[in-house]
Formats: structure tokens, C-alpha cells, sequence
């Protein structure tokens, strides 16, 4: 009798340090589990401040265009046609001072059209208002008229369905992808081609000198590529980047 109380105890002592251990164990369970759920909350947090803090960076940037915008068009676009006006009233009764100042009158319309075209592209209301399709070509025609860049570019018929602040970071990417080409890459010809509508998925092609991504991300000067992957983000789209030296670059933006 004796040797089975002392089995017994020992039994019940040995549940109750298993319960003991369970306990210890569920308990090291659900505090883990609370821990990741607040780590993974911490993190949607933090990324939810930094699409916050894009979103605001993008409309300040936004807000500085349109400013200049407005400056170009309703400042310096009065100011030359103001000059155009003085020209022609000098000239209006000395038909060899008109034809000399011909050309440069010429020159003069040419950029005061120049600026209407550049103060629309910069505009952000402008561009809110305008079809995506639309922008482009008008941004192509406007850079094709400065005859530094040949355009390769089959409009398709169809619009997108993207809404403006989409439709205005996509546009501010194809800007920063074209200046590049023209500024840094040397390029000459550029080719623009629309694979899918819904969803949408454009690509611009240049012949230019071509770079190594990485290289310029070590030297620290890959800020404009940075720029136009968050607008990306922001858009909901993704930012692919082909390009070798000496063999022009690719980019591709697709819609998730």
C-alpha cells in the first residue's frame, strides 16, 4: 500500500510538473504571438507613415510646379509677348526693319509657344484635367518641336482607366525618364510603346550611352531613380529598369 502511494505521488507530481511546463510553454506561445502581432503592427505602421510622408512630399513637389507653372505662363509669357508687341510696333512703318527682325520674331513666337507648351506639362491641374494618352503625345510633340529627340511613338485609341494623381505621378516619371535620356544619356531616339491598356503597362526605350544601376547607387547619385520607383509605389505600379553601358536603357512601368 505503501509502495503505491508512493507511485501515485509521484505520478501526480509529475502530471503537475507537465502541467507546469504546458503552462510555461503556452504561456512563451501567446507572449510570441503577441510580440509578432505587435512587431508586424509596428512595421504596417511605419510603412503607412511612409506612404503618408511620399504622399506629402509628392503634393509639395506637385504644389512647386504648378507655382512655377503659373510664373512661366502668366509672368514670363506676358513679359514676351509684351517684347513681340514692342517688335512689331517698332517695324510697323519700316518694312526693312520688319524683315530684319523677322527671324527674330520668328525665334520669339517659337518660345513663347515653347513656354505655354512647358507651363501646361509643369501644370498640375492641367494635367488632373487631361487623358493620359493625351499627355504623352502632347509632351512628345512639345519635345519633337525642340529637335533634339525622335519620338517612336504608336498612340493607341483606348484611355486607360487610372485616376488623376495616378495619371499624374505615371506622367512625372515619363518626364524625369525622357529628361534623362535627352540630359544625361545622350539619346537621339526614343521609343514609347503601350503593351495593355487594363491592365496598364508602358515602356519607353532609349538609344543612348546606357548606365550601370548599381554603380551609380554605390556613388550615391541614384536619387532621381529613387524618386521615380516611390511615385511608382505610390501609383501602384512597378518600375523595372534595364540598361548597359553603351547599349541605351529600358524602363517599364506595370500596373499590379
Amino acid at each position: 500500500m505503501q509502495t503505491n502511494d508512493i507511485v501515485l505521488t509521484i505520478v501526480v507530481i509529475t502530471f503537475v510538473i507537465l502541467l507546469l511546463i504546458a503552462g510555461v510553454i503556452i504561456t512563451m506561445i501567446i507572449a510570441n504571438k503577441k510580440h509578432v502581432q505587435q512587431e508586424v503592427k509596428m512595421t504596417q505602421m511605419q510603412l503607412d507613415y511612409e506612404k503618408e510622408l511620399r504622399v506629402v512630399e509628392n503634393e509639395v513637389q506637385e504644389e512647386t510646379l504648378s507655382n512655377v507653372a503659373r510664373e512661366l505662363h502668366d509672368n514670363i509669357g506676358q513679359l514676351l509677348t509684351l517684347i513681340r508687341i514692342q517688335l512689331e510696333q517698332e517695324s510697323f512703318d519700316d518694312q526693312e526693319l520688319a524683315d530684319k527682325l523677322a527671324p527674330a520674331d520668328s525665334t520669339l513666337n517659337d518660345t513663347i509657344e515653347q513656354v505655354r507648351l512647358l507651363s501646361h506639362s509643369l501644370n498640375t491641374d492641367h494635367i488632373a484635367q487631361s487623358g493620359f494618352i493625351a499627355l504623352i503625345d502632347k509632351e512628345v510633340n512639345r519635345l519633337s518641336s525642340l529637335k533634339r529627340l525622335r519620338f517612336n511613338w504608336d498612340k493607341p485609341n483606348t484611355e486607360p482607366d487610372i485616376n488623376k494623381d495616378k495619371r499624374i505621378m505615371l506622367f512625372r516619371i515619363f518626364q524625369e525618364i525622357v529628361n534623362n535620356a535627352m540630359k544625361h544619356a545622350g539619346a537621339k531616339n526614343i521609343t514609347i510603346i503601350i503593351r495593355s491598356i487594363n491592365p496598364l503597362v508602358i515602356t519607353i526605350k532609349d538609344d543612348g550611352i546606357g548606365f550601370d544601376l548599381e554603380e551609380i547607387n554605390k556613388k550615391g547619385r541614384g536619387s532621381g531613380f529613387t524618386n521615380m520607383n516611390k511615385r511608382a509605389e505610390l501609383a501602384n505600379f512597378k518600375l523595372e529598369i534595364e540598361s548597359n553601358k553603351g547599349k541605351g536603357s529600358i524602363f517599364t512601368l506595370s500596373q499590379f
